[in-house]
């Protein structure tokens, strides 16, 4: 229990030093009437529980106080007594008095005071205040205190908040050594600035904006305040705000950018190298290398290129090749390449990937190892190893080892297996269906098969058949599986005209595993009777090949009615050819 106790007191005690306020911000009220200093040093350490240390000397000619302080931090309270010759330091609880030493032509000039909200009178803690030449800048801390040193011939100071004015202060009107209180104005909601690339929501959904680290982090907190666009020629980082460009290189926009292992800043227009990254929040014109990544909050106008990959919340227009992927939020207009992946909103130009390109919309080439998928396509060109996909608009070129599928083909598809809503173009493949192409049922007889049933689907220009046929001749049950190709074209507004190719493998009861396959062309017409309905009829050459060897070769020979040819090569294969006939009723 004892042990309970001595651990909550700890803990009481240690949540009560914590709400105590830093010792500069304790609060001071006094009335002094001709007071000796020495006195009121006295009177503020009642009040406020710290403790002066000093050398008598160092206070001596410090004249009689006679001032009323009410609400006044210490800070304000010795800036408001003290004269130029001292200065202050904190330390814990003690406030030390010394000396300040003179400098002969100070390059420096050191300004401090509290930043307060003109409608509230409350102190804004976060608040930027910079100097644009120097790149010098400090934000307010907690309790609205800022302390900042320019150079002495700098005429103006910054001061920036975000959903707050913008405010610019002469220098000539603010004193050094004395606290410089500045007041700001909030806009109106109506008038609240638009984050239009969302940075702000960037910046918590990796938790930035709204936790301890956003707070401590000053360069980030600058990043938010400063609307201001800020040049520079040349800058040299380390990491992100450990640079020539300080606490503000998110906010500035450089021509040559050097980033020794990563750099962030507003853009760049120029060249840019990082040793592994690079980020910038809005555009980059230019070149922009990195060995690992590159992070661009708007557009790429230029050449990036990384190690790993590239992420552009905007446009990309020019040349980007990364070792895994491109990543572009709106699109490209120009060449894309990736050993894993590109992937963007629309692309104008080309694509190549090794493993897949995805896109919403698609107006050039993209070229994978394995894979594209688009949305929409106009006059696309896609080419991949495995598949294509391409919902809506029109393709020009699909090529894939498996199969493809398009909204509406302009061009040709290559692909084993094709699809297509509908077709200007051609699919060629193993099996093509065509949604408003060629899909008939056709019923044929010939002079060896008394019954065929063929399926025909692709489009006119080209299209598969698939077939099967029987015929019984007194013993014997023949049956064909066939598959060919073939072409249609009109002669009159009810007419056409067919040319196919087409190889049939005969058996006979059952599947027959030997040689025996018959090589057949046909050319025909089809007249349209109905709407669905239609008949064809038309001359066939046929060659019949079949391996000598096999102990049912003569019942195979003995189907054919007559022969124009018969030879057998140095391999016993017997090659025998006749011309015959075919007579079909086709619907759909």
């Amino acid at each position: 229990m004892k042990k309970f106790v001595f651990i909550f007191q700890l803990v009481f005690w240690y949540n009560c030093c914590l709400a105590i306020a830093p010792p500069l911000e304790r609060e001071v009220n006094l009335s002094l009437n001709n007071e000796r200093f020495s006195n009121v040093l006295i009177k503020i350490q009642e009040q406020t529980g710290l403790v002066f240390s000093y050398k008598p000397s160092i206070i001596e000619g410090i004249a009689p106080v006679s001032i009323q302080l009410r609400h006044k931090t210490v800070r304000e309270a010795l800036a408001l007594m003290l004269p130029k010759s001292v200065t202050y330091k904190a330390k814990n609880n003690y406030i030390i008095l010394k000396e300040k030493p003179e400098e002969k032509n100070p390059k420096k000039t050191e300004i401090s005071g509290y930043v307060y909200d003109k409608e509230t009178d409350q102190k804004v803690p976060n608040v930027t205040i910079y100097d644009k030449e120097s790149l010098q800048s400090v934000t307010t801390d907690e309790y609205g205190f800022y302390s900042i040193s320019v150079p002495s011939s700098n005429e103006k100071i910054s001061i920036n908040k975000d959903n707050y004015k913008d405010t610019i202060l002469s220098l000539e009107y603010l004193k050094e050594n004395k606290i410089n209180n500045i007041a700001i104005s909030p806009v109106s909601e109506a008038k609240r600035r638009i984050d239009s690339l969302h940075w702000k929501d960037r910046l918590k959904d990796i938790g930035l904006y709204t936790n301890t680290a956003y707070k401590k982090f000053k360069g980030f907190v600058n990043t938010i305040n400063v609307r201001d666009t800020i040049t520079r020629s040349v800058q040299v980082s380390l990491v992100p705000f450990i640079g020539t460009n300080h606490k503000l290189s998110g906010n500035v926009v450089n021509k040559l950018s050097f980033n020794v292992w990563g750099g962030f800043a507003r853009g760049v227009k120029g060249f840019e190298i990082g040793g592994i990254f690079n980020i910038d929040r809005e555009n980059v014109i230019g070149t922009q290398i990195a060995g690992t990544f590159n992070i661009v909050g708007d557009s790429v106008k230029g050449t990036q290129l990384a190690g790993y990959f590239n992420i552009t919340g905007n446009y990309m227009k020019g040349f980007q090749m990364a070792g895994l992927m491109n990543l572009n939020n709106r699109g490209m207009k120009g060449v894309g390449i990736a050993g894993l992946m590109n992937i963007s909103n629309s692309v104008k130009g080309v694509q190549v990937a090794g493993l897949g390109n995805i896109n919403d919309t698609l107006k050039g080439v993209a070229l994978a190892g394995l894979f594209n998928v688009t949305d929409y396509g106009n006059k696309a060109a896609q080419i991949s190893c495995l598949f294509n996909n391409q919902k809506r608009g029109s393709a020009s070129v699909q090529i894939a080892g498996l199969f493809n599928t398009a909204g509406y083909l302009r061009g040709i598809q290559i692909a084993p297996f094709n699809y297509a809503d509908s077709a200007k173009g051609v699919p060629i493949g193993f099996f093509s269906f065509v949604k408003r192409g060629v899909h008939q049922i056709e019923f044929s007889v010939d002079e060896l098969f008394s019954s065929n049933i063929s399926f025909r689907t692709g489009v006119p220009a080209f299209y598969n058949i698939f077939s099967i046929g029987f015929a019984s001749r007194s013993t014997k049950n023949m049956t064909q599986l066939g598959y060919g190709v073939g072409t249609s074209f009109r002669i009159k507004n009810k007419m056409r005209s067919d040319i196919t190719m087409s190889m049939h493998h005969i058996s006979k009861n059952g599947f027959y595993y030997g040689t025996n396959e018959i090589y057949q062309a046909y050319w025909g017409l089809e007249y349209k009777v109905g709407k669905k309905f239609s008949i064809a009829g038309g001359p066939t050459f046929n060659v019949l090949m079949s391996d000598a060897l096999l102990p049912d070769y003569q019942t195979f020979e003995s189907i054919m009615p007559y022969t124009l040819f018969s030879r057998t090569n140095q391999y016993d294969f017997n090659f025998k050819g006749w011309v015959g006939g075919k007579i079909a009723l086709r619907f759909l």
